[in-house]
């Protein structure tokens, strides 16, 4: 008898953890509506956001949608579903989502299958063409990066190996780079090693960022698109992110030591996710 009990215990814990990860986006929605969120629904996304921030949605709508029909071209990824995009008003808001200290700001998050922004009439002048600036400057096309990435790997990557790949296709889609906004510094340098071993630590984030994108150069090199989805499947076989970036660089295994990456000179203490 106590055995049965301790059996209908496991398969119902079992359930419940299968539950909460099977029905995390829409309780997610859910919850999002509950808290005073409107919602609008796109072909491919539903985008919950506050009344305050509906002049700025259509700008988040058509940079989802393109951002969805490129890389789906380029990757052969178009989702099931539709995915959520949570609009936070302020940068104060989407800090307190994470539970973030006041001193960090992003403009977006991937986490567990949803996209988290900024409304793009926080930080984009009224001056400025709001449609085109929040596509080619703004973070749709990285954060929905990181959900192929997630998807197409089964969840098995590195955090270094994603924020590489999300900035690679992001300098495809829009050409945007990282060193447009940060200035290279001569100060201290990020070996390989500390990237891959300890990126989520390294004081200088823009400069581990930019190391995970050289990183990337370097496993793709002229591979392109068709050789970061043989890595990713490789990826989702089971293989590790680390490994095939050795495996990959023979100069850096043959001589046991780490390349080295310029530090970057941050303002601001922007947090790049």
């Amino acid at each position: 008898m106590k055995s049965r009990r301790i059996t209908a215990i496991i398969l119902l814990c079992i359930v419940l953890i299968a539950g909460v990860y099977y029905f995390y986006k829409p309780l997610t929605v859910f919850t999002f509506k509950v808290k005073g969120f409107d919602s609008i629904v796109t072909p491919h996304f539903i985008i919950l956001f506050k009344s305050e921030s509906g002049d700025s949605i259509p700008a988040v709508a058509s940079a989802a949608e393109k951002t969805y029909e490129i890389v789906g071209k380029n990757f052969d990824f178009y989702p099931k579903g539709k995915t959520p995009i949570v609009v936070f008003p302020d940068r104060v808001s989407l800090q307190a989502a994470f539970n973030w200290p006041q001193d960090e700001n992003t403009q977006g998050v991937y986490f567990r299958g949803i996209i988290y922004v900024q409304a793009p009439d926080v930080w984009i002048d009224d001056t400025e063409d709001m449609e085109r600036v929040f596509f080619e400057k703004g973070p749709m096309v990285h954060e929905y990066t990181h959900l192929m990435v997630d998807v197409l790997t089964s969840g098995n990557y590195s955090r270094w190996f994603t924020e590489g790949v999300a900035q690679y296709v992001e300098r495809q889609v829009t050409g945007y780079t990282l060193d447009e906004d940060f200035e290279v510094g001569e100060g201290q340098v990020y070996t390989y090693q500390e990237i891959m071993y300890n990126f989520d630590n390294l004081k200088d984030v823009a400069g581990a960022y930019l190391g995970a994108l050289e990183m990337t150069d370097l496993l793709v090199k002229d591979g392109g698109i068709q050789e970061l989805k043989e890595i990713m499947q490789l990826l989702k076989e089971g293989h590790s992110a680390n490994n095939i970036f050795l495996q990959r660089a023979p100069l850096f295994q043959a001589e046991g030591k780490s390349q080295l990456v310029p530090n970057i000179t941050t303002n601001g203490g922007v947090v790049f996710e």
